[in-house]
């Protein structure tokens, strides 16, 4: 799946845009649909449940999808927490956090309210994305077994689940980390990685969105615009601006619709741009694009590349941390991540079989 793996870049690029929006706060118009770049989380989470459901094969065992997913995801992570954890030392005399360093090498940090931002503040969504590898096998067999119509109105319902985690500390004031559980907990966030596996299931199953590639990426594209004109002028739906997340929901079946969608154009070979050789290789670098680019804006912010009062120095600055943010995804992507990934998996030696799970 190319495009798919190509849409994981511009879901990354999105992560990073929200990161530099501050760059540009001259700029409100700019600013405001910066941070709609957010967004790019809650696709990873409906593109993980997508995947991991889509590519699902009989006969693999728990064990062994989960020391997949640990091959996968550690070794990057705990190289990438190191660093930051020692630069941010080096620079800003920040005590090294050993229990910081636990709660993230642990994959916990998104359970906690005092270390959820520890160390490299990204990684909490790995912390996320590790909780929904444990639940996979389970969620996967019972959606699995449910009738289509079940499939969606679960989507539905899902949906709905996330509307409610965003609009309820709106409604009522919590302190900030009560509401952080609130809102970003695992939990709080499942459901978008349930809707990610109906949508999977179903179409496995031979079920077709009414519309193409195109269109969604159309719709997806109207809903940044009206995302970005309610972040302008929120006068129009309440008195409330917009937090990050606010649109969640709104995103949610959009993400769900395009993944499906440019999925299934793939498996027909349709035609796409987002098969072009660069893009698919900024999707398959998208992983450590995300897990460095902060650090590579804080070497930036140490060394006085600080946003400044000129527009068109900010905007310089922030092409040049991308396009190191990127070299830094190469490099890390081909030194790290994918030998990393290979050796550890080399090292499952398969036991007695557990229960067969999807892999």
């Amino acid at each position: 799946m190319d495009s798919v793996t190509a849409l994981r870049w511009f879901a990354a690029a999105g992560v990073f845009s929200f990161h530099t929006k501050g760059y540009f706060n001259e700029i409100p118009s700019l600013t405001s649909l910066m941070q709609i770049g957010y967004e790019g989380v809650p696709f990873f989470f409906v593109l993980s449940g997508f995947v991991m459901a889509w590519s699902a094969k009989p006969g693999g065992t728990a064990r062994q999808f989960y020391w997949r997913r640990f091959a996968r995801i550690w070794p990057l992570l705990a190289v990438t927490a190191v660093v930051a954890g020692l630069l941010e030392k080096q620079w800003y005399g920040t005590p090294f956090s050993f229990t910081g360093l636990l709660y993230t090498l642990s994959f916990t940090q998104a359970w906690t309210t005092d270390h959820f931002f520890t160390v490299n503040i990204v990684t909490w969504t790995l912390s996320v994305e590790a909780f929904f590898y444990l639940a996979f096998p389970l969620l996967y067999k019972l959606l699995d077994r449910c009738a289509s119509w079940c499939l969606g109105l679960i989507a539905v319902l899902m949906t709905a689940a996330t509307a409610g985690t965003r609009l309820w500390p709106v409604w009522h004031h919590y302190p900030a980390a009560t509401e952080r559980l609130i809102f970003a907990s695992p939990l709080a966030l499942t459901p978008m990685f349930v809707l990610g596996i109906c949508a999977a299931v179903a179409a496995r199953r031979g079920w077709r969105p009414p519309v193409g590639a195109r269109v969604s990426i159309a719709l997806l594209a109207g809903v940044i615009a009206l995302c970005w004109a309610w972040t302008r002028h929120p006068h129009w739906v309440s008195h409330v601006v917009p937090a990050p997340g606010m649109f969640d929901a709104l995103f949610m079946p959009i993400f769900a619709l395009t993944i499906t969608t440019v999925a299934l154009r793939d498996v027909r070979s349709g035609a796409s741009l987002l098969r072009r050789k660069a893009l698919v290789k900024l999707g398959e670098w998208s992983f450590a694009f995300y897990m460095c680019h902060a650090i590579v804006l804080r070497a930036f912010s140490h060394y006085g590349s600080g946003a400044s009062p000129g527009v068109r120095h900010d905007a310089v600055v922030v092409a040049i941390m991308l396009v190191s943010s990127v070299t830094a995804a190469a490099f890390l992507h081909e030194c790290v991540e994918k030998p990393a990934e290979r050796r550890l998996k080399r090292l499952w030696t398969p036991g007695r079989k557990a229960a067969a799970v999807p892999a």
